[in-house]
């Protein structure tokens, strides 16, 4: 039996309809809980690959094998209604810098997704033909976080923050995390140490943007930053190409 939790998130998203298609230029946004119950795991667990489950075996606490089971399976299920296939026919490879892709393209074409979780949620984005970043986030307490800070964040990154009412200060600090990490996985990296060479607008309220990536003196230009708020208490951000898309679209799975 699985242990008891706080409860879960409410999700505010509304639910996925069941005729759900990914048209050309949508991005598709997903958020769901890892903490299945026991039936609902047996399900998705029959979906993955023997790699996946050693993979699961190898976690040292039931919770976080629990977690990692949902996570790939509910990633298959979501993957398989887009593309029409049984989930536990999808086959992944990983990049150099280890991000998950589909093996094989989808009828010539290349589906790209992503996945984020804290916690106890999973978040998933997908797109035909161009790459997307995530990252998702549970505002909580960070020991350290003026360290962290020092560390990661930009001089103009680091006075902004600085500069901002107290009570805000933590989701600010979590606005310029998450929009980071969202760069760095929409563009491949997903390197940490890779995060104080992105600088990125925090303050709470005002709009999200990119303002300079190392190394690419026109991503200001190239990518768009979208906030997420996929329930109380979380916070996330999506990263897409300028431009590329018609719209995005934010469901509960």
């Amino acid at each position: 039996m699985m242990a008891a939790t706080e409860p879960a998130p409410e999700i505010l998203w509304t639910p996925a309809p069941a005729d759900l298609t990914l048209a050309s230029g949508e991005i598709q946004m997903f958020c769901a809980s890892r903490d299945l119950n026991d039936v609902r795991l047996a399900d998705v667990t029959l979906t993955l690959s023997e790699d996946e489950r050693g993979r699961a075996a190898r976690f040292r606490f039931d919770k976080d094998r629990r977690r990692f089971i949902a996570s790939r399976g509910l990633l298959r299920e979501l993957l398989g209604r887009l593309l029409g296939v049984k989930p536990d026919r999808l086959a992944f490879a990983y990049t150099a810098r280890g991000k998950p892709v589909l093996a094989a393209p989808a009828s010539g074409r290349r589906l790209h997704f992503n996945v984020a979780h804290s916690d106890s949620l999973a978040i998933y984005a997908a797109a035909w033909d161009y790459e997307v970043g995530i990252d998702i986030e549970r505002l909580r307490p960070i020991e350290g976080a003026e360290a962290i800070a020092c560390r990661f964040f930009s001089e103009r990154e680091l006075a902004q923050w600085r500069s901002v009412p107290s009570r805000q200060r933590l989701e600010a600090f979590f606005n310029c995390w998450t929009r980071k990490e969202a760069c760095l996985k929409a563009t491949g990296d997903g390197i940490s140490e890779l995060l104080s060479q992105i600088e990125v607008s925090l303050v709470p309220g005002h709009p999200s943007r990119l303002f300079n990536m190392v190394g690419d003196p026109r991503a200001a230009t190239r990518w768009l930053l979208q906030s997420l708020t996929p329930a109380p208490t979380y916070l996330g951000t999506v990263a897409v190409p300028q431009g590329a898309h018609l719209g995005i679209h934010c469901w509960k799975w």
